[in-house]
């Protein structure tokens, strides 16, 4: 997916996705491309255009389009997160802000609190998104059309009350949802 962006841009991808920096106000023939103020590569204009890698771990990874005045970079990884900053040769810089997440994969609901008397039980659930990396993950509940914000939800069951409950998470790169069929399974 191609972003066009303007100086001092910042970019959200997901891990393993990849992302193209374009280069603004174009004079000069050569780019200095760094990373966290490290320079990683310099590319001169061309077809093909000429790139002298000056840290090689990225050299797979790297590409350069429209006659290299962007810079792709594939594969993300978490530690690509940061400032990469394009200086031509005249002067001219292009700042660029990429943040990386990980895509949620696996949400589980644990049962928390349960609470029964003769007639019904009460549950409090919570729902949780396994593993890192994901950024602020925010999370809701559905419960027959009724929506409750947050990851924890309380809910009251008489043994008639057959209702899906559905915990949904979403963070900057993805969406993910689980059904819960049986709270009272859940719990037991």
């Amino acid at each position: 997916s191609l972003v066009c962006s303007s100086v001092g841009a910042e970019v959200t991808r997901a891990a393993g996705r990849s992302v193209t920096f374009h280069l603004q106000n174009l004079n000069g023939n050569t780019v200095v491309w760094s990373f966290q103020h490290d320079v990683i590569v310099t590319v001169t204009f061309g077809s093909p255009p000429k790139a002298v890698f000056f840290d090689d771990k990225y050299k797979p990874r790297l590409a350069f389009p429209k006659n290299g005045s962007a810079l792709t970079i594939s594969q993300l990884r978490m530690g690509d997160a940061g400032t990469y900053t394009a200086k031509t040769t005249t002067g001219a810089k292009n700042t660029f802000t990429l943040h990386v997440y990980r895509e949620l994969v696996v949400l589980m609901v644990t049962c928390t609190v349960q609470n029964c008397s003769a007639d019904s039980c009460h549950y409090t659930l919570r729902c949780t998104a396994l593993g890192s990396g994901y950024g602020n993950v925010s999370y809701g509940w559905s419960l027959g059309g009724l929506w409750s914000e947050g990851p924890t939800v309380v809910l009251e069951e008489s043994p008639l009350d057959k209702l899906p409950l559905t915990c949904m998470a979403q963070n900057p790169v993805s969406s993910r949802n689980t059904t819960v069929v049986s709270p009272a399974a859940l719990c037991a």
